[in-house]
């Protein structure tokens, strides 16, 4: 009877501790991205608003999607290039510090598309590739977070993209 007793009595425990834990957490986040783009030997520096929407489905795991468009064209030897936009989905791992500062990591999939052009002739690429990350965050608030992160967005055929990104977040 003993044995029933400590059973049920975990069983109302664990139950209760499942009933406090925090519902999942919605956040956006907007920033401006000093982009690298490594063509074959070729340095451009066109830059990228982003936006991110984020659901943290666990304390150290959330869901991003990601958002962007070129605000910034690089012109080197004539050649204008711009990211037109980009699109892609992370997994997040992260761990929270007590003094308002999280560091993540991110992984996964994006979508790009690239416009140049020379003179009057204009072309545009797009493709896909695994895309990969690290960063940190320091909380204002309760709502409101600073960010920064390090972005691997592209890396296929001698062609690599990579920047900073500065931005702002708010936790819905």
């Amino acid at each position: 009877m003993k044995k029933i007793s400590a059973i049920a009595a975990a069983l109302l425990l664990a139950g209760a501790a499942q009933a406090q834990a925090p519902k999942p957490e919605l956040y956006g986040e907007v920033g401006y991205s000093f982009i690298t783009i490594d063509a074959g030997g070729t340095d451009l520096e066109p830059g990228l608003l982003r936006g991110i929407v984020g659901w943290n489905v666990h304390p150290y795991f959330a869901v991003e999607g990601l958002l962007a468009a070129g605000v910034k064209d690089d012109n080197t030897f004539g050649i204008k290039t711009k990211v037109s936009n980009a699109y892609g989905v992370y997994l997040k791992p992260k761990y929270a510090f007590a003094n308002g500062i999280e560091v993540f990591g991110r992984l996964g999939y994006v979508h790009t598309k690239i416009k140049s052009s020379f003179g009057n002739q204009s072309g545009s690429d797009s493709d896909d590739d695994v895309s990969y990350g690290v960063g940190a965050s320091y909380s204002f608030s309760k709502q409101w977070y600073g960010a920064v992160d390090y972005m691997r967005y592209y890396d296929k055929d001698s062609i690599k993209a990579s920047g900073v990104t500065l931005g702002v977040g708010y936790r819905f």
